[in-house]
């Protein structure tokens, strides 16, 4: 354990014990839905961002005017979920957002709440944002020193790498269009570097797919990766509309 993740993990430890539950309100709304703050299993940082309304902000900007209603989302990364009850909101009854959270730590509570809005499901594996992943995953590690936030994957793709046993759950866009038979409208994906399978994989997105939400994550990676993302993304038939603090909003030309 390195000395970064024992000091995250001391720091918990040691807000969890000294700040009383009683300090958080019940429930904060962001973008017109409600969420429960007070004894819930979030950390102080998640909490606190919940609490002021300060999550996600720039997805939740670059996708308002972007969500419809009937809308069918796919999302690789979804964390505690805020993101994920504020897409269904948006797409409504008619809509479905299938969210993919590599955490099970997470996904154990944020399913008791997202999956009761009856047009979310929560699947807990690692998401790689292409149609197919043609070659066998292996997931390395999983650092989940973000806390209640997620965690990265360290991972090495290899085609001649045989299944094991207890191996990792992986979902690409192909296993989770067939498991729900839907055609896919938007892509939502925050996968902490995970995004770079683009690179080795042709993302081949369906013709259903009208609009790509990325958070980059160039500090894992560096600029020149970044760039080749977007040119893969590109070359598939979007465009970028803008970009705000490494999140990249495309749509199909």
């Amino acid at each position: 354990m390195s000395i970064q993740t024992t000091y995250w993990n001391i720091r918990r430890k040691l807000l969890r014990t000294f700040v009383p539950e009683f300090i958080w309100p019940k429930e904060a709304v962001i973008d017109g839905v409600p969420f429960k703050i007070r004894n819930t299993p979030y950390s102080f940082g998640t909490k606190r961002a919940l609490q002021t309304g300060n999550y996600e902000v720039s997805e939740r900007h670059l996708l308002q005017q972007q969500t419809k209603a009937g809308d069918i989302v796919i999302e690789m990364g979804g964390s505690v979920g805020v993101l994920t009850a504020i897409l269904a909101h948006h797409v409504g009854e008619k809509g479905l957002v299938i969210s993919v959270e590599a955490s099970e730590n997470i996904t154990a509570y944020s399913k008791t709440w997202l999956e009761a809005k009856g047009n979310i499901k929560v699947l807990t594996g690692f998401g790689f944002p292409v149609f197919s992943v043609n070659k066998k995953i292996r997931i390395n590690s999983f650092d989940q020193q973000g806390g209640s936030l997620g965690g990265r994957a360290s991972f090495e793709v290899n085609e001649n790498a045989a299944e094991e046993e207890g191996a990792a759950t992986t979902y690409d866009l192909e296993k989770i269009m067939r498991q729900f038979n839907i055609s896919p409208t938007m892509l939502v994906i925050d996968v902490e570097g995970s995004e770079k399978i683009i690179i080795s994989d042709k993302p081949n997105y369906p013709a259903s797919v009208r609009v790509i939400l990325m958070e980059m994550h160039t500090h894992m990676y560096g600029a020149e990766l970044r760039k080749q993302i977007i040119q893969r993304i590109v070359d598939e038939g979007f465009r970028v509309v803008t970009d705000e603090s490494d999140v990249y909003l495309f749509e199909r030309i």
